[in-house]
């Protein structure tokens, strides 16, 4: 996989780092991803290390990914590291990064053979980065809580969130999987449609279609059918969720929907999946724009929601019965170094 890389242009990339062609690599496989999709590219991967000096690891429980991205990090400041994996496999591989300090230095790619695999479809499939190169991306550090994780791709709460609990039973069954098994997951939620009294506080906000205008904050007190808060664009396995989103704007992109009928939802997933519901000046027709608000902010806080979820992980809010229902997530911009495969 340590082909020869060209050197960035420098009117495209300004980096005095090293590129990773030129980096010690390593090679993070979760033999259990995809449905045993990572335990078949391993044959592969170890010829192409042999042939290269890099190292492979291979994950064994749930957090081990993390672990031992923060190892090689904390061995090896400059190291590139490529996650075999979905979703999960990315954030855990975000977080022993960051949880190393190492943010700065080293460098990480994913091949996708998850069975979400939406952070991947942006960053490798989209055409946003030239591949092989190195790019500063934001994260989005998440305090909940004694709790502080981070991710890149997308935290989801209320409907969403519930979605992938569904989502993740519903893949063990042979025939569903990606987002055939998310339209499940939506269609088995929206029976049991829940929704949650919130607050929603936004700062330092930016509405896409009057993008000259900056609030200070903004609140959303009300009934509640989901919240998302985006650093990249997909989720669900191929769903645009949020179509205006950028990986290294310094914002995250969040979406309010209010409590609608059945009716009124099932009249949004279509254009929710395709990412049609606002356009590229971020104005949005009436019918969307009466039930769900888009905007651009540093820091969200969001008052009582039972769970979220980052990347595929459901999280409660509350441990105990005391606890305060309460997530806080704020843009860390340029946090990370992503090259595209």
């Amino acid at each position: 996989m340590k082909a020869a890389v060209p050197k960035p242009e420098k009117d495209k990339v300004k980096v005095a780092l090293p590129n990773i062609g030129e980096r010690h690599q390593v090679h993070i496989i979760n033999p259990k991803s995809g449905r045993g999709e990572g335990a078949a590219v391993y044959a592969a991967v170890q010829k192409s290390a042999a042939e290269t000096g890099a190292e492979i690891r291979t994950s064994e429980y749930a957090g081990h990914i993390e672990e031992i991205a923060a190892e090689v990090c904390a061995k090896n400041p400059f190291v590139h590291i490529i996650s075999y994996g979905g979703d999960g496999t990315v954030n855990e591989t975000v977080n022993g990064i960051l949880k190393a300090n190492a943010g700065r230095t080293a460098s990480f790619s994913v091949v996708p053979v998850g069975s979400g695999n939406d952070f991947s479809k942006y960053v490798n499939d989209s055409g946003v980065f030239q591949k092989a190169e190195l790019n500063k991306i934001d994260a989005v550090r998440v305090t909940c809580g004694e709790n502080e994780r981070y991710f890149v791709n997308m935290m989801n709460i209320g409907f969403d969130c519930n979605v992938v609990a569904e989502v993740a039973s519903l893949k063990k069954l042979p025939f569903l999987h990606g987002s055939a098994a998310y339209i499940a997951g939506v269609a088995k939620t929206l029976i049991r449609k829940k929704t949650f009294r919130g607050k929603v506080t936004l700062e330092d906000v930016v509405i896409p279609d009057a993008p000259e205008t900056v609030l200070p904050t903004e609140v959303f007190d009300q009934k509640i059918l989901l919240t998302a808060a985006a650093n990249s664009r997909y989720c669900g396995g191929g769903f645009c969720a949020a179509p205006l989103a950028s990986l290294n704007d310094g914002r995250m992109d969040v979406l309010v929907i209010k409590n609608v009928t059945r009716l009124q939802f099932l009249t949004l997933v279509g254009a929710y999946r395709a990412g049609s519901y606002i356009d590229e000046s971020g104005t949005m027709p009436p019918r969307f724009s009466r039930i769900l608000t888009y905007r651009k902010c540093r820091k969200l806080t969001i008052e009582g929601p039972e769970l979220y979820c980052l990347d595929g992980e459901v999280r409660p809010t509350a441990l105990r019965p005391t606890d305060a229902q309460r997530v806080e997530a704020e843009v860390i911009p340029g946090a990370l170094w992503y090259a595209a495969l």
